[in-house]
């Protein structure tokens, strides 16, 4: 794995509990080192645009600048900066926003030590320049377990669901044959990298459909569809319903 250094800042208006995520995120892998802590989402932005960080942290409940109004405005100004929320609120609307604001992940506070690991090894492996972590040949000979490629894999869909994505597109951007990557992910996820990618998208567009304003072609394009009979389909192969009916049933 990479030697690199990737630098933190904390975005938290309660100054105990910012250091102790700084600590923790420290303690827990030394990839991350924390070069900033700021108790309001304006004060964190200005650092951002100064000196990007790899990764900010930020509580969604601040003064002069919501977490979800600075990751807003992180992923229109500097998209490269991955953004993980800390919240108290364990709420569907925030997680819904959030997703459209580009947010690499979610943390409930307190912070478990568990969950805080899980986020940080996903980030260094997304944040890892590919070059450095992988090289393959003929027999895929690579320094990465199984579950850190179909982590990265993972990672790459989550990054890349709005735009043109298939097996073959992923194989040739992470330089691996498609078929090795079908075979870890039937031992690991019990599925395919391409079932993986329809069940992702239409999760988001089923958060989305929760949205009225949002036509049924708008949250196809949404989530990589340009043909919304295509969107259809596979929203009906993944829930059983068609978009239309799943908007219909006061159940859903």
């Amino acid at each position: 794995m990479s030697d690199k250094i990737f630098h933190v800042i904390i975005a938290e208006d309660e100054n105990l509990i910012a250091k102790n995520i700084a600590r923790h995120i420290e303690e827990d892998n030394p990839h991350f080192k924390v070069t900033g802590i700021y108790s309001n989402g304006e004060d964190a932005f200005e650092a951002v645009m100064a000196k990007p960080p790899a990764v900010v942290f930020t509580d969604i409940s601040m003064p002069v600048m919501t977490g979800l109004e600075l990751a807003e405005r992180i992923q229109h100004e500097m998209n490269s900066v991955k953004c993980v929320i800390i919240t108290g609120y364990a709420d569907f609307e925030y997680a819904r926003e959030a997703i459209r604001y580009g947010v690499e992940d979610y943390l409930l506070k307190p912070v478990d030590k568990e969950e805080l690991h899980k986020v940080l090894k996903n980030l260094e492996l997304s944040l890892t320049d590919l070059s450095d972590q992988i090289r393959t040949g003929e027999g895929e000979d690579t320094s990465l377990t199984p579950e850190e490629i179909v982590t990265l894999v993972k990672d790459h869909i989550k990054k890349n669901y709005k735009e043109e994505l298939d097996l073959n597109t992923i194989s040739q951007n992470l330089g691996f044959s498609s078929s090795y990557l079908t075979k870890l992910f039937n031992k690991l996820e019990n599925t395919t990298p391409s079932k993986y990618i329809r069940n992702y998208r239409m999760g988001i567009a089923r958060q989305l459909m929760e949205d009225k304003s949002l036509t049924i072609q708008q949250i196809a394009s949404a989530v990589g569809y340009n043909d919304p009979f295509h969107f259809s389909r596979s929203f009906k192969q993944t829930f059983g319903i068609t978009p239309t009916e799943y908007r219909a049933d006061p159940g859903q």
